[in-house]
């Protein structure tokens, strides 16, 4: 489906950020009339600086606020923007004008053409009208997508077929299979969502393809819930829907950039955090007795396992008694200065080594245990898809859901992990670096 389809999680900030790039070097236009020989620093690291903390301030997530919100988020990312460029070398003796000129400039410019957007995404012109094949409990969840998602997709009924139970209410069923091309025709729809109990029997491929060459996209429900979730539904997948999908293509090419990128990141974050290594060390010391990092054995790409290190946030044999178990709320085995860590996510800053020496990447799924590796496998299918490629220090499931300490946590992280290697691109790469510096800042998510 794509990281840019109508609907897609993550369509809506790539627009806004992609537009703000625009707006950002509309506002740099006035120093061109403003009579400056050079352009000032701060001009450089305009945008970088004000698309940051736009995305820090969370302006790219409209869904979640009302139109005061948005402002005074818009406003917060303004000022602190503005204070950082003005204290780069220069900036207060020279271009102070044109910064604060440029500033305001963006901020109209940023929230006015945001707002066009949104009236836009929620104006009928643009629902995508959808027929649902189906009438049992996966077209209800069809439904119930829809509802979550209110602009961008209208249901217009559902699709009987002749053994699909009837779950639905029967006043939304418009049609039978067998009519599926007049419907279509009839009320302008724009997609087809197979959302079949059973689908053997119930599908007329040759009138479905009919639909498909009158521009009506056809689509299958995993491929609907990951569009509109960020996350694939496991349980209602098969190796055929895995082969035919688009994604799940990890070509020697985009291993090698992933490697490059990993060999970049690492070695910047380590060379800037290796300072600070010796006072880390020195306050676990003084919080408990034990060592100062922390090995264990992790299950990494190809189900190879590998030996994992972090800085130590536990007692001293935390699980001699208790051997592998979840982490859990307030974890009375986490020592205080590990707590902090946790949150913070610095005991992970060892695993920098991990990256360099190739057992891990710098993003993707989270590595874990051997022994909980096999209890997610007797309860869930596809586990081991997610060992396709390297494990990563962070990842698309550490960003959008909390701190796995279950069974069911893993299950859900799955389905996130499943996404990511589905949609592996430098973009959500990048876009999954800056979550987790939001995390990181706000320390979220750590147990």
């Amino acid at each position: 489906m794509g990281l840019l389809a109508k609907g897609s999680l993550v369509r809506n900030k790539i627009i806004l950020q992609a537009g703000d790039v625009l707006v950002g070097i509309t506002a740099l236009v006035p120093l061109l009339f403003l009579g400056s020989q050079t352009l000032p620093l701060w001009a450089f690291f305009f945008i970088p600086v004000v698309l940051l903390f736009s995305f820090l301030c969370e302006v790219y997530q409209p869904e979640k606020w009302t139109f005061k919100e948005r402002l005074v988020r818009s406003s917060l990312a303004l000022v602190l923007s503005f204070i950082l460029l003005f204290f780069l070398p220069n900036s207060r003796n020279a271009g102070f004008q044109e910064l604060l000129i440029s500033m305001v400039l963006f901020f109209v410019l940023q929230n006015g053409w945001q707002i066009l957007l949104h009236k836009s995404n929620d104006a009928h012109f643009f629902t995508e009208k959808i027929l649902v094949i189906g009438t049992g409990t996966i077209a209800q969840k069809v439904e119930h997508l829809i509802e979550q998602s209110p602009g961008k997709y209208a249901l217009l009924g559902y699709i009987q077929t002749p053994t699909d139970p009837i779950c639905v209410d029967r006043t939304k069923i418009i049609g039978v299979i067998d009519d599926i091309v007049e419907i279509a025709r009839n009320h302008n729809a724009r997609a087809i969502v197979i959302a079949l109990t059973e689908r053997r029997g119930n599908l007329v491929v040759e009138k479905l393809v009919t639909c498909k060459l009158m521009g009506v996209r056809i689509i299958d429900y995993p491929s609907f819930f990951e569009l509109m979730t960020g996350k694939i539904p496991v349980e209602h997948i098969n190796p055929s829907w895995l082969l035919q999908s688009n994604g799940f293509l990890i070509t020697p090419f985009i291993r090698s950039l992933k490697k490059m990128l990993d060999l970049i990141f690492s070695s910047l974050l380590l060379g800037i955090c290796l300072p600070f290594f010796p006072i880390i060390a020195i306050l676990i010391k003084l919080d408990s007795q034990g060592g100062i990092f922390y090995s264990q054995q992790r299950v990494g790409r190809n189900n190879t396992p590998f030996t994992i290190y972090k800085f130590r946030s536990m007692a001293k044999d935390s699980e001699k008694n208790t051997g592998a178990s979840w982490a859990q709320e307030n974890d009375p085995r986490v020592t205080a200065f590990g707590a902090f860590m946790r949150k913070t996510r610095i005991d992970e800053l060892p695993q920098l080594i991990n990256v360099l020496k190739g057992d891990m990447s710098f993003i993707g799924p989270r590595p874990e245990r051997p022994e909980f590796v096999e209890q997610i496998k007797k309860v869930t299918q596809y586990y081991s898809e997610r060992h396709a490629i390297k494990p990563g220090i962070t990842g698309w499931a550490q960003v959008m859901y909390p701190y796995g300490a279950s069974l069911g946590d893993s299950v859900e992280k799955l389905r996130y992990d499943l996404y990511y290697i589905n949609n592996l691109s430098l973009f959500l790469d990048l876009l999954i670096i800056f979550e987790t510096i939001k995390i990181v800042l706000f320390r979220r998510g750590g147990r």
